[in-house]
């Protein structure tokens, strides 16, 4: 039996199960990793019954054992996987799905904040996407907008709140991700204005959205610890252990402010970074509150415009501003057509109405 490696071509690992903590009523979440296709080659190994399958992917995704159909369960260190269809180093069916059988070192990998940030570094890569030869990466204004964060972060430990300009469409939230990994902040409390975009900005950290598809995080990157705080912190020791367990908190103001005041305190003293996303929405006397808490420390606001809805400018250096006409000038948006639509009876009737007009219009 020949010992050279054998190609196994682009093969799916499977992601890893999720991972959850409870502290007190809220929960942090992690999806450590979210499944790869990679390229692979498999070999024989010095244990019975397993082949070693060996893939492009940085350790700890590098190395796998395959476990053959009847073989005995073994203790390794390396991860386990076993195939739908049989699957040895001589014969390779077509198509297989794979399956984790036991998961090795995997197990503790990244399983705390600290380890996370340790997988983050020199991950991130500044690529600009080119729409003409499709290649992937990030937008012009994202990339420059991290540059501005990045230098009104560089100098000091006493800080201006900085706000970035980011229409919207143009990339706000992957802006913010993007941040949290570059940067590997280490405890970072994401304030939002509302029920649906909690769910959504958690989503987005859990996963970091369309980071990995734009290749500028690897595929195989450890997502950061999740908490997503639904109701309010009744106690400092259910603070102090969501920030044990987590590298982003996302939560509402309302959330903050049904906290017990030293549950609020020992949160804020503990947090390193604010960001406010979609800090338009956030009235002056709410964000006044969390502003002066967080007196000092790194605040970055994020808006699709300057001014709030109580018609008050946002506080804080303005240190990117990509306009809504620079948004429509680099092709974000497409053209907008007015059209009018009369319309006085029910509400169906006024829906009706206007997705008919939507029908008949050439866009």
């Amino acid at each position: 039996m020949s010992l050279f490696p054998k190609p196994l071509g682009s093969i799916v690992l499977p992601p890893l199960p999720e991972r959850k903590h409870k502290a007190g009523s809220n929960w942090i979440v992690q999806h450590v990793f979210q499944g790869a296709t990679t390229k692979a080659q498999i070999a024989p190994s010095d244990i019975k019954g397993h082949d070693l399958v060996t893939t492009s992917l940085q350790p700890p995704y590098r190395d796998f054992l395959l476990r053959h159909r009847g073989a005995r369960k073994i203790e390794t260190d390396l991860p386990v996987l076993t195939s739908s269809e049989p699957l040895t180093y001589e014969d390779q069916p077509e198509t297989f799905e794979l399956r984790w059988d036991s998961l090795g070192r995997l197990e503790t990998y990244a399983d705390t904040p600290e380890k996370v940030r340790e997988a983050w570094v020199n991950q991130f890569n500044f690529l600009t996407e080119d729409e003409g030869t499709g290649r992937p990466g990030l937008r012009l204004p994202q990339i420059a907008a991290l540059h501005a964060i990045s230098a009104h972060f560089a100098v000091g430990v006493d800080f201006d709140a900085a706000t970035v300009v980011l229409p919207t469409g143009t990339g706000k939230t992957e802006t913010m991700l993007a941040t949290q990994v570059y940067r590997r902040l280490e405890k970072t409390l994401v304030l939002v204005p509302s029920d649906a975009l909690r769910s959504q900005i958690s989503n987005k950290f859990v996963s970091l959205g369309v980071l990995p598809a734009a290749t500028v995080v690897p595929q195989e990157i450890a997502c950061p610890r999740v908490a997503v705080i639904a109701g309010g912190i009744r106690t400092a020791d259910d603070a102090r252990e969501i920030l044990a367990q987590s590298n982003v908190i996302v939560a509402l103001p309302n959330a903050l402010e049904a906290s017990s005041a030293e549950a609020l305190e020992a949160l804020i003293d503990g947090a390193t970074d604010l960001i406010v996303d979609e800090a338009h929405h956030v009235t002056a006397a709410t964000w006044l509150k969390v502003r002066e808490r967080f007196q000092g420390k790194r605040v970055l606001q994020f808006t699709a415009t300057p001014f709030r809805r109580d018609g008050k400018r946002i506080d804080g250096k303005i240190i990117f501003n990509f306009k809504l006409g620079d948004a429509q000038a680099a092709g974000y948006y497409r053209p907008i057509n007015l059209g009018t639509v009369e319309e006085y009876g029910e509400e169906a009737k006024r829906d009706r109405a206007i997705a008919t007009s939507l029908d008949s219009t050439t866009f």
